[in-house]
């Protein structure tokens, strides 16, 4: 989908949103958009508001003021579990997988918006869902087969590592079929084979026109990964732009990329 100008259109607009708890402003007036096809990065020091921001976007938390709009309609006032239905689907920094169940039923969890009887029922095997739950679980190994762990389905969640959980939380947000896919600190935890693998998966999501916000500190894996980057500093938004632009931006430098340089080097 393309604007009038030609170029893609924003899934995701996001316009001066503040959030305080208290007298701490934990996001002030940062406006910026997502687009149709594109991988977004959102980067910043620790603190910065980042995973707030996510927070706001999923309706984990209320905004103090300011709006945001979802593929062409305003959110800002949406409950959390309508947002998944519109399309919106969400990875956490710290990994919320079922560690009682297996990698296979975690992911199964995730198509539980497209199934209207419920995933649960589905998981019952009963006969009046039988189709419903071969086709539930054909989309979960495809899913996991995307990730690179369909050899891992029958295996618990606490057997895993802490970089494949990652990729089972990828692949249960996937499970149903967002527009837009954000993920909190997908490469944390993962070696360089799986960074690698992380960043051919989201070439293919976006090559399929899937969009994506991306929180991540791993400053060469979000200069490779996006196609722009916002950056914030102290909840305020301080660069939005190319790769190239944000990494040369005197204001990143500063606040972020010479920081992270200059404790590189002790």
């Amino acid at each position: 989908m393309t604007n009038q100008n030609g170029g893609p259109q924003a899934i995701l607009k996001i316009d001066q949103a503040v959030r305080r708890f208290g007298g701490l402003i934990a996001v002030n007036q940062v406006s910026f958009e997502a687009l149709n096809g594109q991988v977004t990065g959102l980067i910043g020091p620790n603190g910065a508001g980042k995973s707030t921001m996510f927070d706001l976007i999923t309706g984990v938390r209320p905004l103090t003021s300011g709006e945001i709009y979802f593929r062409g309609q305003r959110v800002t006032d949406a409950p959390p579990h309508t947002r998944s239905p519109m399309g919106m689907a969400r990875t956490f920094q710290i990994v919320r997988l079922f560690h009682g169940m297996t990698v296979l039923e975690n992911v199964l969890l995730g198509l539980h918006p497209k199934f209207p009887d419920g995933i649960i029922r589905s998981l019952l095997a009963s006969r009046a869902l039988a189709a419903q739950e071969r086709a539930a679980r054909e989309r979960a190994m495809e899913l996991l087969e995307f990730v690179g762990l369909a050899n891992r389905a029958a295996d618990l969640i606490a057997h895993l590592t802490l970089g494949q959980l990652r990729l089972v939380d990828i692949a249960r947000a996937l499970a149903s079929d967002p527009a837009l896919l954000m993920m909190d600190e997908p490469a944390a935890g993962l070696n360089d084979a799986e960074t690698r693998n992380l960043l051919e998966m989201i070439m293919t999501l976006k090559n399929r026109g899937l969009a994506m916000l991306v929180v991540e500190h791993d400053i060469d894996f979000i200069m490779t990964a996006c196609d722009r980057i916002v950056v914030m500093d102290r909840g305020a938004k301080i660069a939005d732009g190319t790769p190239e632009s944000v990494r040369n931006d005197e204001n990143v430098i500063a606040a972020y990329i010479g920081r992270k340089a200059a404790h590189a080097t002790h």
